[in-house]
Parts: structure tokens; C-alpha cells; sequence
């Protein structure tokens, strides 16, 4: 279907470009009555509705965020992190040392 497709806004009996339906539907400012057809305005208390469930739904932990697993990363990753936080010691050092 061509992104510029008009959907018709049965809330007002406009027609709306395909991409701003999705945008809409997407922002819980509506919702599809018939899927790329046409959609609806939802009321106040159906946009809170709505967006609170968007929101728990985007809360949701990853895999590796379960809680009782954590994370440990390689020795080599270790070492390469500590290695420069010594550069950076020593280069603030001499950078001090430098403009006294």
C-alpha cells in the first residue's frame, strides 16, 4: 500500500495521509477502526488508558536485565577499561604538572 494512502478520521469525517494515521496510532491520539481503512479519536480517558499501557509495555526488563542475573564482563574487558583510566590519571597529571 503506498505510504500516502488518505485514511478516513471517523471522529470527523476527514481524511488523514497514512503515515500521520500511524503517528497518531502510534502516539495514542487514535486507533484503527479497520486496520489501514480508518480510525478513530480516542477520548481523554481512553488516550490515559492507552499511554499507560504503552508505557508498562516499554518498561518490560530485557533478558539480560532479569532480576538475580548479573552481568560480569571478560577479563580482557576489564583490564582494557582499567589500563585507560590510567592513561587518563596520568595524562590529567602531567596536563596539571604542565600549566603550573
Amino acid at each position: 500500500m503506498a505510504s500516502n494512502a488518505r485514511i478516513l478520521n471517523l471522529s470527523n469525517n476527514r481524511t488523514v495521509k497514512r503515515s500521520q494515521a500511524i503517528g497518531r496510532v502510534e502516539q495514542c491520539i487514535s486507533v484503527w477502526v479497520e486496520v489501514n481503512m480508518s480510525i478513530r479519536d480516542l477520548s481523554n480517558a481512553e488516550r490515559i488508558q492507552a499511554r499507560s499501557i504503552q508505557a508498562r509495555e516499554a518498561l518490560e526488563l530485557e533478558h539480560a536485565e532479569l532480576p538475580g542475573i548479573t552481568f560480569k564482563p571478560p577479563i580482557g574487558a576489564q583490564a582494557a577499561h582499567v589500563m585507560e583510566m590510567r592513561n587518563a590519571y596520568e595524562a590529567n597529571r602531567f596536563y596539571t604538572e604542565a600549566i603550573q
